[in-house]
């Protein structure tokens, strides 16, 4: 008896035993969670024509057909989970130089909102990484939040909104300085946004950014405004008061 009882207990703790020690060896080979980081990557070149393709490794890509683009003053939403993130553009399916237009490698944080701007000429580009703290979003306000990038060739700029109301957005606004995220209504008493931008030294008008709140024939809202956040680009060159080249667009974030 004692003999069956024995055996029966070392067994069942033998079981119990070997159950904890695969419960731990299963918990010890489950990689901890982690969230990817999000990136924005802005295409601000001033010549305002300049497009991008890009390419996330470090070694030539073997199709470049298969990369995406990034249209003058457009930007491409990208998440990933490499934190140490490499960046390679190409211009204007420019492949056959030995050197791409930009490399560079990205240090993002897990579950981070990263926005990249590179801007400048040509000949002289440029490169921002901002890490974002987007403002939230809320169901019961109707409104977007915008806020404004000069990227016009060492010129401030003021930016004044004609529509829905009329007001300074931004005055003096320096080369390549960001302003925070400025609330506008999104009510669907608004049927469009119309912004001037103007060059501060002279007030002469440089462009003008025209959005649609609610859609052209319908009662729908634009959902690229509503409830979101949005940065306006200003792009360009400046000669003189008589010559200039310069545009007005806008992306939104994550």
């Amino acid at each position: 008896m004692f003999q069956f009882s024995f055996k029966k207990y070392f067994n069942a703790g033998l079981l119990a035993g070997g159950i904890m020690l695969l419960a731990a060896s299963c918990k010890k080979d489950v990689p901890v969670a982690q969230f990817p980081a999000s990136l924005t990557i802005v295409n601000g070149i001033n010549d305002n024509t300049s497009f991008f393709t890009t390419y996330f490794g470090t070694t030539r890509p073997k199709y470049y057909i298969y990369l995406s683009y990034v249209g003058s003053g457009r930007s491409l939403d990208y998440a990933t989970d490499k934190m140490d993130l490499p960046l390679t553009l190409f211009r204007n399916f420019d492949t056959l130089q030995p050197k791409p237009f930009v490399v560079n490698n990205l240090k993002l944080e897990p579950g981070g909102i990263f926005t990249h701007f590179v801007y400048g000429s040509p000949t002289q580009v440029k490169q921002k990484t901002v890490k974002e703290q987007l403002p939230s979003r809320s169901l019961n306000d109707s409104v977007a939040n915008l806020r404004i990038i000069n990227l016009f060739e060492n010129r401030p700029i003021d930016v004044l909104q004609l529509e829905p109301e009329a007001k300074v957005m931004v005055s003096n606004l320096a080369y390549e300085q960001l302003t925070g995220f400025i609330k506008v209504p999104t009510t669907m008493a608004v049927k469009n946004y119309r912004f001037e931008v103007r060059d501060h030294a002279t007030g002469v008008k440089l462009a003008t950014l025209s959005e649609e709140n609610i859609l052209s024939g319908t009662a729908s809202p634009n959902n690229n405004w509503l409830f979101r956040a949005r940065t306006m680009l200003v792009t360009g060159t400046w000669s003189s008061e008589s010559v200039f080249s310069v545009r007005a667009t806008s992306i939104g974030h994550f």
